[in-house]
């Protein structure tokens, strides 16, 4: 009988040469005989002992008898398990062989299948190796796709800021727009300049186009916000600043825009202007400046102090329309005053009729002065604010300062001419300055003082914006009257030397005391003073030569006569003892400087009684001063001196 160790272990080698083989395997070759298989049936054996007798001998024959009977059970019982194991190792082995036979079967299969992959690999080798280059190609072109973009998103402009700019609203995404924009240009620029670049012209020339669209709407917007500024109380927006501001990298935008603001403006200025002339402020306060035309110089400078606020008001608007500086765009520093010019032009010609006017109709000269003064004054300020000479507004202020200047110095001409003829017609008999000189003299005292005291003073630049300062003229006429006195006494063959030069000194001394409070005539009155210490001194020699004759003293003989000596020492006696032609002071009276006259007719006391002793020396050389006669009548300079 084969065993069941063997048939295991055979089958186990044959069939199982996995995990389950080995494992068969190492149960059946266990020994029955081993150590351990004696320790398991020793304690088995342990669970059949029986009582042992007193002799211990039938112990240990019954202890063999059970052991031999425990190992022949265990036998069988081994025996039945090996044929029970068998029996089941034979449904184990055909599970096995069915086992085996799956597996061929799919080995057949995968070598069926390899076949096939080779096969496929064979005819898709082709196809992998275009795949291979499809996906190299794709990755190229996917970098070549970033890179694209990249280049399109620094040297083009995106979508939504090109539709941002063709839209209609004008906010600071706007203008983030036009800067992006002015940014890619400079980007191309800089490519244009590394060399030949058909995609960066392609760039600039699209960019450019679509600048050029954007400022063009940016312009449109503008002029139709500056349309809204024709109203007299018009807000000015950020927006509108920013937008003027941008359009200064556009000059013939910028210069389009400047002109429909500055139009707009001049509508408004001109209609509020005829609307405080004629209507005055709201609810009759301030009055219509019209309602002031009787009171030229108030009506003047009521409108011109109206236009010099408009100015200052438009000049806040316009620095307002620039706003503050944009980083990257030019700086003006202050508003085109080009525009502020063409703002107030609406202004010129109602100023102009209506100053024109007030100036035809004037006829005092201190109130033509004080509207030359004005109208210098606010041309002066006009000036100050830079509006173009050329302009409509500084040509008119201008012409009315000139046309005021030329109606004051036609109107003190025409004063002048006539005192002169009122009062050189004939000397007085008194030798007295005429009356219509003090008339005269009082205008021009008038305007002198306005002219002092007035605010201009400070700038004298100002007062020749019309013509030539009124001081000058006034100099020049006050030595017209000089002139026309001392041809008045030439003409008069009636008066004495002595009597002219009197009238001309009274001529001449009231227009020094009227000169003298103004600085203005400072230059003038020096000359003048000169002038009158040297007719002061003429009349003193006139007089001295006068007493001499009326002495009868034989002052200018080379050599005196004795037989006439005698008889000229008595008259010149008789002359000093009567006291009427040798009177110094009666002759200096009509002078009208008392104190001139006293000084006059002392230097000419002095002076003849120097000639006199000068003539006692001589006569007292002579023999024939030792007569009696003579030493009776000669008189010593001393007692001359005293007598006169």
């Amino acid at each position: 009988m084969v065993s069941a160790n063997s048939v295991v272990v055979a089958v186990a080698d044959k069939r199982a040469p996995g995990m389950l083989g080995r494992r068969a395997q190492q149960i059946v070759q266990q020994p029955l005989d081993g150590p351990e298989v004696r320790s398991a049936l020793e304690a088995l054996a342990s669970c059949y002992n029986t009582p042992s007798d007193s002799t211990g001998v039938d112990s240990d024959l019954n202890g063999l008898a059970r052991h031999r009977d425990v190992r022949g059970d265990m036998q069988a019982r081994g025996s039945q398990m090996d044929a029970e194991f068998v029996l089941a190792l034979g449904a184990v082995e055909a599970a096995f062989a069915g086992l085996e036979r799956s597996v061929d079967e799919l080995d057949g299969q995968c070598s069926a299948l390899r076949t096939q992959v080779n096969t496929a690999l064979r005819t898709t080798a082709a196809a992998a190796e275009q795949a291979g280059a499809l996906a190299d190609e794709r990755r190229e072109l996917s970098t070549r796709l970033s890179l694209a973009s990249d280049f399109l998103s620094r040297f083009s402009l995106a979508e939504s800021d090109a539709e941002r700019l063709s839209g209609s609203v004008v906010d600071s995404a706007y203008f983030a727009a036009l800067d992006r924009v002015a940014a890619t240009r400079a980007e191309c620029q800089k490519l244009l300049g590394v060399g030949t670049q058909t995609a960066a012209h392609e760039l600039m020339r699209e960019l450019s186009a679509q600048e050029d669209a954007a400022y063009a709407a940016l312009l449109r917007w503008v002029m139709a916000k500056a349309r809204d500024l024709a109203s007299d109380s018009a807000p000015v927006e950020p927006q509108l600043r920013h937008a003027l501001r941008r359009l200064h990298a556009h000059p013939a935008l910028l210069d389009a825009a400047a002109t429909e603001i500055a139009r707009a403006r001049r509508e408004a200025v001109g209609r509020s202007f005829v609307a405080a002339l004629v209507r005055g402020g709201a609810g009759g306060t301030p009055r219509p400046i019209d309602a002031h035309a009787g009171d030229a110089p108030r009506y003047v400078g009521d409108m011109l102090a109206w236009a010099h606020q408009a100015c200052a008001e438009e000049g806040e608007l316009l620095d307002a329309l620039q706003g503050p500086p944009v980083q990257g765009l030019p700086v003006q520093g202050q508003a085109d005053r080009g525009l502020l010019a063409v703002a107030l032009e609406a202004v010129a010609r109602p100023l102009e009729l209506r100053v024109a006017q007030a100036v035809a109709e004037t006829r005092a000269p201190a109130v033509l002065f004080r509207i030359d003064s004005l109208l210098s004054f606010y041309a002066t300020l006009f000036a100050a604010v830079r509006l173009p000479a050329d302009s409509a507004f500084m040509a008119t202020v201008h012409g009315l300062c000139s046309s005021a200047h030329a109606r004051l110095l036609s109107a003190l001409d025409a004063l002048l001419l006539d005192a002169v003829a009122a009062a050189f017609d004939r000397v007085p008999p008194t030798l007295d300055a005429p009356p219509p000189l003090a008339a005269l003299l009082a205008v021009v005292d008038d305007i002198l003082r306005l002219h002092e005291d007035s605010i201009d003073q400070l700038s004298e630049p100002q007062s020749t914006v019309g013509g030539a300062p009124v001081a000058d003229h006034i100099a020049r006429m006050l030595g017209r009257l000089r002139t026309e006195a001392h041809a008045a006494a030439a003409d008069d063959t009636a008066l004495r030397a002595y009597e002219r030069t009197i009238f001309e000194l009274n001529v001449l001394a009231p227009l020094l005391d009227h000169a003298v409070p103004f600085a203005s005539l400072a230059c003038w009155h020096s000359a003048q003073e000169a002038s009158h210490t040297h007719l002061a001194d003429t009349l003193c020699r006139q007089l001295v030569q006068l007493v001499k004759e009326k002495s009868h003293l034989p002052f200018e003989d080379a050599e005196i006569q004795a037989d006439t000596l005698v008889d000229c020492l008595a008259r010149f006696n008789h002359c000093l003892k009567s006291a009427s032609d040798l009177d110094v002071a009666r002759l200096v009276a009509r002078l009208a400087d008392h104190a001139l006259a006293r000084t006059i007719a002392h230097r000419v006391t002095q002076m003849f009684v120097e000639e006199y002793a000068q003539l006692y020396a001589r006569i007292s050389s002579l023999d024939e001063s030792k007569s009696p006669a003579v030493t009776a009548l000669l008189l010593m300079p001393d007692t001359v001196a005293t007598l006169l």
